[in-house]
């Protein structure tokens, strides 16, 4: 939420899923292909400001973002297509 003072947060809507690496060629002669990761089977997710702040889940997405570990693996994404509905358990 914005205003004329500053802006609030409630949530941080993160696009990831499982990715794979793709190479990209330079149209140079001399260059090397880029690498980067490609985004193969998106997966958006909610969080809120209480749970984004986290030290562990900013380490896994980290992990994630930078292609160390996925956050979810296929049978993740598949439960979590399945269970759209749900609601996010905060404990």
């Amino acid at each position: 939420m914005h205003t004329q003072k500053g802006y609030r947060v409630d949530y941080y809507l993160l696009h990831t899923g499982r990715t794979e690496w793709a190479s990209l060629n330079d149209p140079k002669d001399d260059a090397p292909p880029l690498r980067y990761l490609r985004l193969s089977n998106p997966v958006d997710i909610i969080s809120c400001i209480e749970c984004y702040a986290d030290p562990q889940i900013k380490k896994r997405l980290e992990e994630d973002f930078s292609g160390l570990a996925a956050i979810l693996d296929e049978e993740e994404i598949k439960a979590w297509k399945k269970n759209l509905g749900r609601q996010p358990d905060h404990g």
